[in-house]
């Protein structure tokens, strides 16, 4: 049976749930939180496994086929809206969540050797703002690229706030963490032929109208608060930035990768 249905259970069934509150403890265990019935059914369609999911009994039923149409086994606990969110503390605009376990995290060259070639990946460089790694990873998605490489100084992309604002997307794409980006791009331009752009704002940088590279590209984009670092910038192959109006010097990264993105995925062209 593809579920297990649970509608009396203890505290501490439920308790990865209740951590939306507070330290997300659940991603020590291999899990992130998906929410939201259009969340929820993405996630419900890709090939994740949910061992833990807790709704009421409206939308469980609503989703029942899609339940019944999995192979894995989910413990599914039911209960009425206020009391779901009298065990979370926490206010809830929708009554449905699931549980889901954090894919394998790949090495970036084994990553990279099953991607079809030219490929396009968004690299990040300390990115800590949890709605802005969701919107990059939606827009990487839109643009299809084939992953997005995360850094340790970034915060962690599959925290609840960053898979909601990814609408689900997050499972359409291959999320790779790596130790240190610097080192991660050193290493992968020896295996693969590729440019590496970096999105900077620097007097040295390029229009992004004049970058015109062929091939495969990684895309980088740095912290909210200071850009790329040094020892990044010094893997990039080119340095762009967006052309703007006299007075606006800079986009939010998150909207920033888009405009790079659709610059960039638009003259992707074969090797």
């Amino acid at each position: 049976m593809p579920y297990l249905i649970h509608q009396s259970f203890d505290e501490s069934a439920t308790e990865d749930f209740r951590s939306l509150k507070g330290k997300a403890s659940h991603l020590d265990k291999g899990l992130f939180i998906a929410e939201s019935p259009k969340i929820v059914r993405k996630v419900l369609a890709s090939r994740l496994s949910i061992p833990l999911a807790f709704m009421t009994e409206d939308h469980f039923e609503n989703l029942r086929s899609v339940f019944n149409n999995r192979t894995d086994t989910t413990n599914i606990f039911l209960a009425s809206k206020p009391e779901m969110e009298k065990i979370i503390g926490y206010p809830l605009h929708q009554g449905v969540m699931l549980a889901v376990e954090i894919p394998e995290n790949p090495s970036f060259a084994e990553a990279a050797a099953k991607w079809k070639q030219p490929f396009l990946a968004v690299a990040l460089d300390g990115i800590a703002d949890a709605e802005n790694m969701g919107a990059i990873i939606r827009n990487a998605a839109a643009f299809g690229a084939n992953a997005v490489i995360v850094d340790d100084q970034s915060c962690h992309p599959y925290l609840r706030r960053s898979v909601r604002v990814s609408m689900g997307t997050i499972v359409d794409i291959e999320i790779i963490r790596v130790p240190d980006l610097a080192i991660s791009l050193s290493e992968i331009r020896r295996l693969f032929p590729m440019n590496i752009i970096g999105a900077a704002l620097r007097k040295d940088a390029k229009d992004l109208k004049d970058v015109n590279v062929s091939g495969s590209r990684i895309i980088v984009f740095g912290s909210e608060g200071w850009g790329l670092r040094e020892s990044v910038i010094e893997q990039c192959d080119i340095l762009a930035r967006i052309p703007m109006a006299t007075g606006v010097d800079s986009l939010n990264v998150a909207i920033a990768s888009g405009v790079f993105l659709y610059a960039l995925y638009s003259n992707l062209t074969p090797q």
